[in-house]
């Protein structure tokens, strides 16, 4: 891992490394709006049944977005991993509006020693 790589899994481990130093908990998150024209779209996908592919784009970006924010935050703290990374969604301001939240913990791992 170079300095300026960061891996982040969903595991409390990274195999092949030691966690040499916990940082703390970390964030990275976005809000979507669902616009007029995305709504139109959904709701005539929706009368067909199956997937609402407008949605599942933006859903798409919105996930990519908070991922990409979830690593810059980790650097920021010093952190060259990130472990237990989970994704939340939930709806706000009526359902207008969607959070995208990935969090994890922030940690400084190591390549485990050869030698034991």
């Amino acid at each position: 891992m170079n300095e300026k790589e960061i891996i982040a899994v969903t595991s409390p481990h990274l195999p092949g490394y030691d966690i040499v130093s916990i940082l703390g908990i970390v964030h990275g998150l976005t809000v979507r709006t669902r616009g007029v024209g995305g709504k139109i779209v959904a709701g005539i996908q929706g009368i067909f049944g199956g997937e609402v592919t407008a949605y599942t784009s933006e859903c798409e970006k919105a996930r990519k977005e908070s991922i990409r924010r979830l690593m810059e935050n980790a650097k920021k703290m010093g952190a060259n991993a990130i472990i237990g990374v989970d994704f939340e969604t939930s709806d706000i301001l009526q359902g207008t509006a969607t959070v995208f939240a990935a969090y994890g913990t922030a940690v400084i791992a190591k390549p485990t020693s050869k030698e034991q």
